[in-house]
Protein backbone atom coordinates (compact mmCIF):
# COMPACT_ATOMS: atom_id res chain seq x y z
CA UNK A 1 0.00 0.00 0.00
CA UNK A 2 2.88 2.32 0.77
CA UNK A 3 4.45 2.08 -2.66
CA UNK A 4 0.73 3.50 -4.39
CA UNK A 5 1.16 6.69 -2.05
CA UNK A 6 4.86 6.94 -2.82
CA UNK A 7 3.78 6.72 -6.36
CA UNK A 8 1.07 9.60 -6.18
CA UNK A 9 3.62 11.53 -3.97
CA UNK A 10 6.01 10.94 -7.35
CA UNK A 11 3.07 11.94 -9.70
CA UNK A 12 2.74 15.44 -7.89
CA UNK A 13 6.42 16.00 -7.56
CA UNK A 14 6.68 16.07 -11.36
CA UNK A 15 3.57 18.13 -11.63
CA UNK A 16 4.95 20.54 -8.90
CA UNK A 17 8.50 20.48 -10.82
CA UNK A 18 6.77 21.25 -14.43
CA UNK A 19 4.29 23.82 -13.14
CA UNK A 20 7.36 25.65 -10.97
CA UNK A 21 9.09 26.08 -14.30
CA UNK A 22 9.60 29.35 -15.63
CA UNK A 23 8.02 31.00 -12.40
CA UNK A 24 11.09 32.62 -11.30
CA UNK A 25 10.33 35.23 -13.83
CA UNK A 26 7.10 36.07 -11.57
CA UNK A 27 6.92 38.20 -8.92
CA UNK A 28 4.72 37.40 -5.89
CA UNK A 29 2.15 40.30 -6.76
CA UNK A 30 1.92 38.07 -10.25
CA UNK A 31 1.67 35.09 -8.32
CA UNK A 32 -1.36 36.32 -6.19
CA UNK A 33 -3.16 38.00 -9.13
CA UNK A 34 -2.88 34.68 -11.44
CA UNK A 35 -4.20 32.58 -8.29
CA UNK A 36 -7.53 34.93 -7.40
CA UNK A 37 -8.65 34.80 -10.87
CA UNK A 38 -7.44 30.82 -11.04
CA UNK A 39 -9.72 30.46 -7.57
CA UNK A 40 -12.26 32.81 -9.11
CA UNK A 41 -12.59 30.45 -12.12
CA UNK A 42 -12.93 27.81 -9.43
CA UNK A 43 -15.82 28.92 -8.34
CA UNK A 44 -17.52 29.87 -10.96
CA UNK A 45 -17.49 26.47 -12.45
CA UNK A 46 -18.15 24.46 -9.13
CA UNK A 47 -20.77 27.45 -8.36
CA UNK A 48 -19.47 27.89 -5.05
CA UNK A 49 -21.36 30.60 -2.94
CA UNK A 50 -18.70 32.69 0.03
CA UNK A 51 -20.35 32.88 3.08
CA UNK A 52 -19.22 36.54 5.20
CA UNK A 53 -19.57 34.47 8.57
CA UNK A 54 -18.84 30.80 9.65
CA UNK A 55 -21.71 29.16 10.19
CA UNK A 56 -22.56 28.84 14.32
CA UNK A 57 -23.56 25.72 13.95
CA UNK A 58 -20.93 24.67 11.86
CA UNK A 59 -23.20 22.85 8.87
CA UNK A 60 -22.61 24.14 5.90
CA UNK A 61 -25.19 23.95 2.45
CA UNK A 62 -23.92 22.31 -0.59
CA UNK A 63 -21.33 24.42 -2.00
CA UNK A 64 -20.76 27.27 0.49
CA UNK A 65 -17.26 28.04 1.84
CA UNK A 66 -16.24 30.29 4.05
CA UNK A 67 -12.88 32.09 3.88
CA UNK A 68 -10.67 32.04 6.92
CA UNK A 69 -8.07 34.52 7.76
CA UNK A 70 -5.09 33.05 6.99
CA UNK A 71 -6.95 32.40 3.36
CA UNK A 72 -8.18 28.99 3.08
CA UNK A 73 -11.51 28.24 1.83
CA UNK A 74 -13.56 25.82 3.70
CA UNK A 75 -17.00 23.75 3.29
CA UNK A 76 -17.31 21.31 6.28
CA UNK A 77 -19.15 17.76 4.48
CA UNK A 78 -19.41 16.07 7.90
CA UNK A 79 -17.58 17.33 11.29
CA UNK A 80 -17.34 14.00 12.59
CA UNK A 81 -17.75 11.94 15.24
CA UNK A 82 -16.77 14.95 18.14
CA UNK A 83 -13.89 13.71 19.08
CA UNK A 84 -11.02 16.34 18.44
CA UNK A 85 -7.33 16.28 17.62
CA UNK A 86 -4.99 16.90 20.34
CA UNK A 87 -2.03 18.98 19.87
CA UNK A 88 1.57 16.82 19.50
CA UNK A 89 -0.08 13.73 20.24
CA UNK A 90 -2.98 12.52 17.65
CA UNK A 91 -1.75 10.67 14.71
CA UNK A 92 -4.03 11.15 11.76
CA UNK A 93 -4.29 9.49 8.34
CA UNK A 94 -5.98 11.53 5.39
CA UNK A 95 -7.45 10.33 2.07
CA UNK A 96 -8.31 12.63 -0.48
CA UNK A 97 -10.02 14.14 -3.79
CA UNK A 98 -8.12 17.01 -5.55
CA UNK A 99 -7.43 19.15 -8.09
CA UNK A 100 -3.42 20.90 -8.57
CA UNK A 101 -4.36 23.74 -10.05
CA UNK A 102 -1.37 24.68 -12.10
CA UNK A 103 -2.11 28.38 -13.35
CA UNK A 104 0.81 28.79 -15.59
CA UNK A 105 -1.01 26.43 -17.98
CA UNK A 106 -4.22 27.06 -16.76
CA UNK A 107 -5.42 23.88 -16.46
CA UNK A 108 -5.80 20.85 -13.41
CA UNK A 109 -4.40 17.42 -12.24
CA UNK A 110 -6.57 15.41 -10.36
CA UNK A 111 -5.19 12.96 -8.41
CA UNK A 112 -7.89 11.02 -6.47
CA UNK A 113 -6.32 9.74 -3.08
CA UNK A 114 -9.33 7.20 -1.90
CA UNK A 115 -8.26 4.75 -4.76
CA UNK A 116 -7.89 1.33 -2.93
CA UNK A 117 -4.53 0.68 -3.62
CA UNK A 118 -3.23 4.16 -2.39
CA UNK A 119 -2.05 4.27 1.04
CA UNK A 120 -3.33 7.80 2.84
CA UNK A 121 -1.45 11.20 3.83
CA UNK A 122 -0.35 10.50 7.33
CA UNK A 123 0.77 12.89 10.17
CA UNK A 124 0.85 14.40 13.65
CA UNK A 125 -1.27 17.13 14.64
CA UNK A 126 0.65 20.14 16.19
CA UNK A 127 3.85 18.13 15.75
CA UNK A 128 6.98 20.67 15.34
CA UNK A 129 8.68 18.99 12.45
CA UNK A 130 6.61 16.28 10.31
CA UNK A 131 7.93 14.54 7.84
CA UNK A 132 9.19 16.21 4.82
CA UNK A 133 7.58 15.10 2.07
CA UNK A 134 3.84 16.28 4.15
CA UNK A 135 4.87 19.67 4.19
CA UNK A 136 6.58 19.45 1.11
CA UNK A 137 3.61 18.59 -0.49
CA UNK A 138 0.42 19.41 1.71
CA UNK A 139 1.20 21.81 4.18
CA UNK A 140 -0.57 23.83 6.78
CA UNK A 141 -3.16 24.47 5.13
CA UNK A 142 -4.67 20.63 5.28
CA UNK A 143 -4.22 20.63 9.25
CA UNK A 144 -6.29 24.35 9.96
CA UNK A 145 -9.48 22.52 9.39
CA UNK A 146 -8.87 20.40 12.84
CA UNK A 147 -9.46 23.45 14.88
CA UNK A 148 -13.45 23.11 13.47
CA UNK A 149 -13.73 19.54 13.32
CA UNK A 150 -13.32 16.40 14.64
CA UNK A 151 -12.27 12.11 13.83
CA UNK A 152 -13.62 10.82 10.70
CA UNK A 153 -14.51 14.37 9.12
CA UNK A 154 -15.26 15.37 5.83
CA UNK A 155 -14.26 18.74 4.28
CA UNK A 156 -14.08 20.78 0.80
CA UNK A 157 -10.33 22.79 0.54
CA UNK A 158 -9.19 25.74 -1.13
CA UNK A 159 -6.00 25.97 -0.39
CA UNK A 160 -4.24 29.08 -1.70
CA UNK A 161 -0.55 28.64 -2.08
CA UNK A 162 1.11 30.77 0.56
CA UNK A 163 -0.32 28.21 3.08
CA UNK A 164 0.06 25.25 1.03
CA UNK A 165 2.83 22.91 0.61
CA UNK A 166 6.69 23.97 -0.43
CA UNK A 167 6.12 22.90 -3.82
CA UNK A 168 3.25 24.45 -3.75
CA UNK A 169 4.25 28.05 -3.00
CA UNK A 170 7.01 28.32 -5.25
CA UNK A 171 4.62 27.50 -8.02
CA UNK A 172 1.83 29.87 -6.76
CA UNK A 173 -0.65 27.09 -7.67
CA UNK A 174 -3.75 26.74 -5.19
CA UNK A 175 -5.37 22.98 -4.88
CA UNK A 176 -8.78 22.48 -4.86
CA UNK A 177 -9.79 19.07 -2.05
CA UNK A 178 -13.00 18.39 -3.83
CA UNK A 179 -12.97 15.58 -0.85
CA UNK A 180 -10.86 15.14 2.19
CA UNK A 181 -11.58 12.87 5.19
CA UNK A 182 -9.65 13.11 8.40
CA UNK A 183 -9.46 9.92 10.43
CA UNK A 184 -7.80 9.51 14.17
CA UNK A 185 -4.99 6.49 14.23
CA UNK A 186 -5.53 4.17 16.68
Amino acid sequence: MKKGFNIVLMILGVVLFVSSCGNSKRTYTEMLKDERKMIRKLMDRENIVLLDKYPENGVFKENEFFQLSSGLYISVIDSGNGNRAVSGSTNLLCRFEMEYMDVLNDTAYYVDGFANDLYPMMFTYGASSASGSFYTYFGKGVVEPLQYIGDSAYVKLIVPFKIGGESQQSGGDPIYYKKLRYVFEK
